[in-house]
């Protein structure tokens, strides 16, 4: 959802403090609290999907956002146990599992990891680990999500269960930081666990550089330059905590994997979103050849694109034999997946599913994404 016009400003303030001012204590103390309209149920809503609840209650006390700040209280201590476990049935089976993403900068730079929402939680690990892995997640009670059969444009694996507590854990697991073939490749797993972070608790996770470039590109590759706020402020949050140096290898870096368009963009909107003044931006740090170079990554910047500009865009970065592998597999799904997707249909009636679903394919490559 748009935030609404009215939260703008409030918001930008909250973001700005970082969820380190807390309303004082009832009966002394100045009230530090950004001021705040009262909130109608729509833009409780917005606060919600665009992750940031939590953190707008830690700062402003907001009532409509307590019962989330309690349920994203709750939920973390079960949600740290699941993952203590599944590290640990990895770790039994020779698995490294690298957390990225949204868990990975909860234990890492957030000032509390509840603060941090998120649905599932992703790992990264070398491929040819898969199997393993597969095994310890079924002996924990884990059912894995059938997938489409794109081999070349999902390159992860989805797996469930839910604790004798009721709640639903999913964990995502890749083999490429990305799904779209254009970023590829960008950030590789052995180089990412040479640089990796020990965390508390026996957990890896990417360095700050290699974390703040998966974000600016994850928000841009998967969600079309989303300007989700949650994912906005992971990058301000990195941002601060990485030194001068950190901030050349991340410039070097973005730079010669050809994401700097895509990265330049991202940290511009986060600055402006997050109330943070500009520093270590490209322009100090990279040529003006670097900046203006022609990056197949920018294409995703176009809020106006197709699905099937988006899909030819994919279809390019692949070898000729990749390419047509990836077609035959987008026409042709495994029949239990497309089952899964048609519940409502006998098996008699497959052949016409996958005349349906190729109709529907073609019909989509004309919309916006």
């Amino acid at each position: 959802m748009p935030v609404p016009a009215r939260l703008r400003e409030p918001l930008r303030r909250a973001l700005a403090d970082g969820g380190r001012t807390s309303r004082p204590p009832h009966g002394g103390g100045r009230d530090v609290r950004p001021p705040w309209p009262e909130l109608t149920e729509d833009e409780v809503r917005a606060l919600v999907e665009h992750g940031v609840a939590p953190l707008v209650y830690r700062v402003a006390h907001l009532a409509p956002l307590r019962e989330e700040a309690i349920r994203a209280a709750v939920v973390e201590p079960a949600r740290f146990d699941d993952l203590h476990a599944v590290l640990a049935a990895l770790a039994a089976q020779g698995v490294v599992a690298l957390l990225m993403k949204g868990t990975a900068l909860a234990y890492d730079i957030y000032p509390a990891p509840e603060l941090r929402p998120r649905g599932d939680t992703d790992f990264l690990i070398a491929r040819e680990t898969l199997d393993a892995l597969r095994e310890a997640m079924r002996i924990l009670g884990f059912t894995e999500i059938l997938s489409s059969g794109d081999e070349l444009g999902v390159r992860q694996a989805t797996f469930t269960r839910t604790d004798r507590f009721g709640f639903e854990h999913a964990y995502d697991v890749h083999w490429d930081v990305t799904n779209t073939p254009v970023f590829s490749g960008v950030l590789r797993f052995d180089e990412l666990r040479t640089r990796a972070r020990a965390l508390p608790h026996g957990m890896l996770a990417f360095s700050h550089v290699d974390a703040l470039l998966l974000a600016c590109i994850h928000r841009v590759a998967h969600h079309h330059d989303s300007e989700r706020l949650i994912w906005l402020y992971d990058i301000a949050l990195l941002r601060e905590r990485m030194t001068r140096e950190e901030h050349e290898r991340f410039w070097r870096l973005a730079a010669e994997r050809r994401v700097a368009g895509v990265c330049i963009r991202s940290i511009e909107v986060a600055d402006e979103w997050c109330g943070r003044a500009p520093h270590a931006r490209a322009e100090e740090l990279l040529t003006r050849e670097e900046i203006e170079r022609d990056e197949p990554s920018r294409v995703f910047l176009d809020r106006d694109i197709t699905y099937g500009r988006m899909m030819l865009s994919d279809l390019r970065a692949l070898p000729w034999r990749s390419r047509l592998r990836r077609l035959w597999q987008l026409a042709l799904p495994p029949a239990a997946f497309m089952q899964q997707s048609f519940p409502e249909r006998s098996r008699m009636a497959l052949p016409w599913l996958y005349v349906l679903r190729g109709a529907r394919g073609v019909r989509r490559l004309f919309r916006r994404v």
